[in-house]
């Protein structure tokens, strides 16, 4: 199996956005996690009841759970890693003033406010519901320990993690679904898709994420291998540092004129080759988040220098467009914005970033300069996304007006599926429409190559990289 980079970490409270989770998550499950539709779905919690007025979160948990380590998982473990992660200082349990044991196998999450979205923070979704083994966690010197190892309740257990080369995983013949079919899986890193690809039609790895379209559209025209698209992609804007005042981007014409002069539709189409959909806010087509009277930035060269004009830079302005270097697709649609961005007065200097600067800039909040390419998971429900946006953690100097916040904090607190949708659409419509807080573009969704002796997997198919301990590998 391919991985594009290390993971910054395997302890839950300090992994770095969808990629550490996906990675531990052979080892390290969560409380639920989601199915074709994005619907939740018991795994390590069995139920849950929400009370809005009581500002509760009651969970079952499974019994008969053990951690490789030979532990028990239960209400005491359970309670532990919530803990852990809501004292970390993380935006997801921000809200959880507490947890009790309600009895051996029943937790009760008590709020400061209501939340109805941290339900979704326990799934496959996010990693504040990934339990780890307190019992192995205490023995071997705690955190530190924890961010390179990991003992949890997963069908494969850690055998070794080499940075920059990869992660073995042995089968856990001890699995409370039963004991896994594959005997081992190893994750390898590759420093480009070029080298990867001539390792995969070699047949030494059995799945292949294709960053670059034009590798996937190529495999599947082969018809030797079978190639899937993911419900979820990451959902790329162009986030303008607006926190200073001084900064272009802090006015919202500037940041209107980003918008007006990409020409979405056709990036879409010659990057994503099918796989990419366009779109105009955080929420997905077909998702109750998604707000169809978002009308967004339809291209229009002209109306971006207008806006240039009115904002006061009828002579253009100069910036720095940074963006996670990830694959050759990603370099040439930031170079086709430079152009497209060029024609209207924004001339930009391109800056390819490795991960860990590109998380130290957006997760970690320490800003950036000029433009970046705000990556972030489409998710079931789009106010995960914009969690830490409104928290001010995550990409710390994007425009952030009060009223969108107040409105975000609205919708999370909404006791009804119907009033939350309500103000979600709000939401997406505030981002969008009036504030145009970034440059939104496509859904650009990672289409995964797969060796034809892998059978029911489910890897790519259902949301977050899930992987089904029922895989089997044919002759």
């Amino acid at each position: 199996m391919w991985i594009n980079s290390d993971p910054v970490s395997l302890w839950p409270p300090s992994m770095t956005g969808q990629s550490d989770g996906q990675t531990a998550g052979l080892g390290l499950e969560p409380l639920f996690y989601l199915d074709k539709q994005s619907n939740l779905v018991p795994l390590l919690a069995t139920d849950w009841k929400s009370d809005a007025t009581a500002k509760t979160i009651t969970l079952t948990l499974r019994k008969g759970v053990k951690f490789q380590d030979g532990s028990d998982f239960n209400a005491t473990v359970c309670k532990w890693n919530l803990d852990q992660y809501r004292t970390s200082g993380r935006a997801e349990l921000k809200k959880v003033s507490s947890v009790d044991i309600v009895d051996d196998y029943t937790v009760r999450l008590n709020l400061a406010s209501y939340d109805n979205t941290l339900i979704t923070y326990l799934s496959t979704a996010a990693d504040a519901g990934r339990m780890i083994s307190k019992q192995s966690f205490d023995a071997n010197g705690g955190k530190d320990w924890a961010t390179a190892n990991l003992v949890g309740t997963g069908p494969f257990q850690l055998v070794s993690w080499t940075k920059s080369v990869g992660l073995n995983w042995k089968r856990f013949d001890g699995y409370w679904g039963g004991k896994p079919y594959i005997d081992a899986v190893q994750m390898k890193e590759y420093a480009d898709q070029t080298t990867a690809m001539m390792d995969f039609q070699a047949g030494n790895i059995q799945i292949l994420g294709l960053a670059d379209p034009r590798n996937a559209q190529t495999l599947q025209a082969s018809g030797k291998y079978n190639v899937v698209t993911p419900p979820e992609g990451q959902v790329p804007a162009m986030a303008g540092y607006a926190k200073d005042p001084a900064s272009p981007f802090s006015k919202v014409e500037v940041r209107q004129a980003m918008s007006y002069a990409l020409d979405t539709k056709t990036m879409a189409d010659s990057y994503g080759l099918g796989f990419w959909q366009v779109d105009n806010q955080w929420a997905v087509p077909g998702s109750s988040g998604y707000n169809p009277n978002v009308v967004g930035y339809p291209y229009n060269p002209q109306k971006a220098k207008d806006l240039l004009a009115q904002a006061g830079y009828a002579s253009g302005i100069n910036t720095t467009l940074s963006f996670w270097a990830l694959s050759q697709t990603y370099t040439d649609e930031s170079v086709a914005m430079q152009s497209s961005w060029k024609a209207v007065g924004i001339n930009v200097t391109l800056n390819p970033i490795q991960r860990p600067a590109f998380a130290d800039a957006a997760s970690a909040g320490k800003g950036w300069v000029g433009i970046i390419r705000e990556q972030g998971y489409s998710s079931p429900d789009p106010l995960i996304k914009y969690a830490g946006t409104a928290a001010g953690a995550e990409f710390n100097g994007i425009a952030l007006p009060q009223e969108f916040v107040d409105t975000y904090n609205q919708a999370i607190a909404a006791p009804d599926v119907k009033s939350k949708q309500q103000l979600t659409w709000q939401l997406m419509s505030l981002a969008s429409d009036k504030y145009c807080m970034a440059s939104y573009l496509y859904i650009q969704r990672i289409p995964t190559a797969k060796s034809k002796t892998l059978h029911d997997d489910l890897y790519q198919e259902y949301p977050y990289a899930y992987f089904s301990p029922k895989a089997w590998l044919s002759k």
